[in-house]
């Protein structure tokens, strides 16, 4: 299970603080047990993501399941990411946030939330997969 590192920042270049939550996209299991879809949470001071008991980390994710996103940080709007979680030692947020992470196989896609007949935004990369949560239509981008 990765570590994930910090530091995450807010706009201004500070160390942000606040809470990041997430949620399974479906049950799964991994060597050490079962992942439900209960939420799980991770605070965030000083700009590094912690738990009580240590530091953050989260499960890989296999095909097919992702982890909604929920960052809720100084008091400002909660921005929601679908992301994908290499089996990887650690990684920075930054890499979570965009799965560009690596490990076996290359990077890891993100998912796209393309609800509603969007396109994928120029930022996307080969691989990353687009969704449409009303339907349920998964694409897969190649440039």
């Amino acid at each position: 299970m990765p570590t994930i590192t910090g530091p995450i920042l807010d706009s201004a270049g500070r160390p942000a603080n606040g809470v990041l939550r997430v949620k399974a996209s479906r049950p799964f299991d991994i060597g050490a047990g079962h992942i439900t879809q209960t939420v799980g949470w991770a605070t965030v001071r000083d700009g590094v993501p912690y738990l009580s008991s240590g530091a953050w980390s989260l499960p890989p994710t296999p095909d097919g399941v992702y982890l909604l996103l929920e960052q809720d940080l100084d008091g400002e709007q909660v921005n929601k990411f679908t992301i994908a979680v290499p089996d990887v030692q650690s990684m920075s947020y930054s890499e979570l946030l965009f799965n560009r992470g690596g490990g076996e196989g290359g990077p890891n896609p993100y998912w796209w939330d393309l609800t509603g007949g969007l396109d994928f935004p120029p930022t996307a990369v080969d691989g990353d997969i687009g969704f449409d949560s009303n339907t349920g239509n998964v694409w897969r981008y190649e440039q």
